[in-house]
């Protein structure tokens, strides 16, 4: 999902680019006027739709980080219950062994 969102952060990107070039231009030539409305409609746009990716991203790497802390919890679990099974094993053994 991060490849995606940082795909679509850089369209974005782009896309804000080209726009606030419009904006530039059209401002310099008042016969676009309508256009320039639309235009910095377009550019608000992009930024709202650039904040909201930039959050997804951001909770995408803490569950990432969250997942990552998980799995080393459960093999640490795995390592201490094995570590313990090898423990029981070793006494068993050495009961029968004095037996």
């Amino acid at each position: 999902m991060s490849d995606e969102l940082l795909t679509d952060i850089d369209e974005t990107l782009d896309q804000l680019l080209k726009t606030a070039e419009l904006i530039k231009t059209a401002k310099v030539d008042h016969s676009f006027d309508h256009e320039l409305e639309v235009l910095e409609k377009t550019h608000e746009s992009l930024l709202a739709r650039l904040m909201h990716r930039q959050s997804l991203l951001e909770m995408d790497k803490r569950q990432m980080t969250l997942d990552s802390i998980r799995k080393e919890e459960i093999a640490k679990k795995a390592a201490d219950y094995a570590k313990k099974l090898n423990q029981k094993s070793l006494r068993s053994r050495r009961a029968r062994s004095k037996s």
